[in-house]
């Protein structure tokens, strides 16, 4: 009896932080990967794909500390289709990347440009600087999360 292989591999960009449950066990969070091409006629052209990542148990602490919205990250893992009942009873399907390796891509610049965002205890940060970009690489314009989470 053969067996078959469910493995996928991603590099790309997190949308949202990460989000933990109340025990620390799985941290859930979206990764957008952008192609871009040029089409018959010359245009330019882009797509993003946008995967909901799943991780369990260790990963998850690491996760929560380096990971951030705009980070660039490898995950590697297999596809998972599940149904749920939404708030509304509507029944929906999702399809998550569940994380069998989480490596966190752009170095200690990234985490450093991550510090000088936080704001200080007691300050609150302007305006304009809440809607910066810092940290993407380029290529990921961030249009589906900008002003918003993900759309899911």
């Amino acid at each position: 009896m053969s067996q078959g292989l469910n493995k996928t591999s991603i590099i790309g960009w997190l949308g949202r932080d990460p989000e933990t449950n109340d025990g620390g066990t799985v941290a859930r969070f979206s990764v957008g990967v952008t192609e871009r091409w040029r089409d018959a006629e010359g245009n330019d052209k882009e797509h993003t794909e946008w995967f909901r990542v799943v991780c369990f148990n260790g990963v998850v602490a690491a996760c929560s500390q380096y990971l951030f919205r705009g980070r660039q990250v490898y995950v590697e893992g297999r596809l998972r289709t599940r149904t749920y009942t939404s708030r509304d009873g509507e029944e929906k399907t999702v399809t998550e990347l569940l994380a069998q390796s989480v490596i966190f891509l752009g170095g200690p610049r990234a985490d450093e440009d991550r510090e000088k965002q936080r704001p200080k205890p007691g300050k609150t940060r302007p305006a304009e600087q809440s809607n910066t970009r810092r940290g993407r690489a380029p290529g990921f314009d961030g249009r589906a999360s900008q002003d918003q989470d993900v759309p899911f």
